[in-house]
């Protein structure tokens, strides 16, 4: 295993649950990279470029617009192409290119795929699920998504190299592309390059990323900004952008800072909190402020606090995470999401779920601490699957003779030594060089693979003075890491983002 397996413990390792490939994972390491020495050139295969017309009927009215599936290579000045990256833009027909703007949207992993951001929320198709975000009976077939952001952006969903349609000319080129600052120079490239290909240079830019999409967003707006290309806003899906709020180590104590509220959320949902609690939002308010009074100071004094003072807070995250007190004083205090998915519903033989705790899948034995794998990830896998590559092959007419990967092989992928992967460090830096650029923090409460105190916690702590902070903001959602799943949740994030790109335009 690579060194860099300390930083990947937390999504991988972990006995809880085994994901498969969606926004919030990290790659899987599974031995050695394939050689870089002698690795033969693939046969080339043909570079995707096709253009469709299509019509989606939204509540604002029917958007005629083009589909443009393509592939835009990557490479040096005047070397050969090293990567061919896959996306389908979205533009509407008709629209003054000076003032239409448009929003680069993708996941992260790193190593996932646009295919949750694409058929989830803002392409003019989606997944069928049902209303709650549970999983619907097969077939699945796109159907049309009445709250695509077509209404107010045109949109360049893009497939991070190696994932997708996105193909590495030669794996001897992956260490350039495989890493944080590798990866971010590629969307950089990508960009550039896309608005001298459809010559919307001066048209307003957003960027849109979900979950490890966080650390490439943030990153990627610096990087833009750096380069000449000044971004109106970001919007930030469920992203993280400093991974010390998630991946637990001796002496970190942000991330059980960062999961406690979403933890409650879930206890709340399945009804295991006193009947005190009347909504999620005041539940999460309550626990909020019991962390910055009590829970923050005690983590920080660890072993030095009295058994009192032990039994004191144990009884607080009892009330709070529906668990005996008894189970919170064996943690020591520090109960982890991968505890919770399977002690919350241990008496009903239940697991809930990482992407979104509201869902539950049954288990076997009430005892141990395995699960038989994340409910949320089962609830999605297959209707987006299933329904991105018919919408494909049979809307799209994109048949290029390679697989799509959910999930690509990025392996090894590069993180700073020693540190934890951030760039909460970049976006502070855009947001303190270019007062017009905002920021918007879409977070689902029942999120328990990126957390929204995580987020808050981040932002917090990016330095920011009072007129920099005003241009961040917050919208909460209920529902889970992919809050566009459940049908209330779409809809208000379709809201959201359309009034926060107009307040950007403003």
């Amino acid at each position: 295993m690579p060194s860099l397996m300390h930083a990947l413990l937390p999504f991988l390792l972990m006995a809880a649950y085994q994901p498969q490939g969606q926004p919030g994972q990290r790659p899987p390491r599974t031995g050695a990279p394939e050689s870089t020495d002698q690795a033969a050139p693939k046969p080339a295969l043909p570079v995707i470029d096709k253009t469709s017309q299509h019509t989606v009927n939204l509540p604002s009215g029917p958007v005629k617009y083009t589909a443009w599936a393509e592939q835009i290579p990557l490479g040096p000045d005047g070397g050969p192409v090293e990567c061919n990256m896959f996306d389908v833009a979205y533009i509407k027909d008709g629209a003054d290119a000076n003032t239409r703007p448009i929003t680069f949207a993708f996941n992260g992993g790193p190593g996932s795929a646009t295919i949750w951001l694409h058929m989830g929320g803002l392409g003019p198709k989606r997944a069928p699920m049902n209303d709650d975000g549970s999983l619907p009976a097969p077939p699945y077939r796109a159907v049309e998504n009445l709250e695509s952001w077509l209404d107010f952006t045109d949109l360049v969903l893009i497939d991070a190299p190696a994932t997708g349609f996105s193909r590495l000319t030669n794996p001897s080129f992956g260490p350039k592309y495989f890493g944080v600052r590798q990866d971010i120079n590629a969307f950089t490239n990508f960009v550039r390059t896309w608005l001298s290909k459809h010559h919307r240079w001066n048209s307003p830019l957003f960027v849109a990323g979900e979950s490890y999409g966080g650390i490439r967003g943030s990153g990627l707006s610096q990087s833009l900004f750096r380069s000449g290309i000044a971004i109106n806003g970001f919007i930030s899906i469920s992203g993280t952008s400093n991974f010390m709020t998630l991946d637990g180590m001796r002496g970190n104590d942000t991330t059980y800072i960062g999961f406690l509220p979403s933890m409650a959320a879930c206890a709340w949902y399945h009804h295991k909190l006193n009947a005190r609690f009347k909504t999620v939002e005041g539940l999460v308010k309550e626990v909020q402020e019991w962390i910055d009074k009590e829970y923050a100071p005690a983590l920080q004094r660890g072993d030095s606090l009295s058994d009192a003072e032990k039994d004191r807070i144990a009884g607080k995250l009892s009330e709070y995470l529906g668990l005996s007190k008894s189970y919170c004083l064996g943690s020591n205090l520090k109960v982890t999401e991968f505890q919770y998915f399977r002690e919350l519903l241990r008496d009903q033989r239940l697991t809930i779920g990482r992407y979104d705790g509201r869902l539950t899948g049954k288990e076997e034995f009430a005892v141990g601490g395995g699960s038989a794998g994340d409910p949320s990830d089962s609830a999605t896998t297959a209707p987006f699957t299933t329904a991105l590559n018919d919408y494909f092959d049979k809307d799209l007419d994109v048949n290029p003779g390679i697989p799509y990967l959910n999930f690509g092989p990025v392996g090894p992928w590069e993180e700073p030594d020693g540190s934890y992967a951030e760039t909460a460090s970049d976006l502070r830096a855009v947001l303190s060089r270019n007062p017009h650029f905002k920021v918007l923090y879409c977070c689902g409460y029942y999120d328990l693979a990126c957390p929204f105190n995580a987020t808050i916690y981040t932002v917090n702590h990016m330095g920011l003075d009072k007129e920099s902070r005003a241009r961040v903001s917050f919208e909460y959602y209920p529902a889970g890491h992919m809050m566009y799943i459940e049908k209330s949740s779409r809809i208000k994030l379709h809201d959201d983002v359309k009034r926060f790109v107009a307040d950007c335009l403003k």
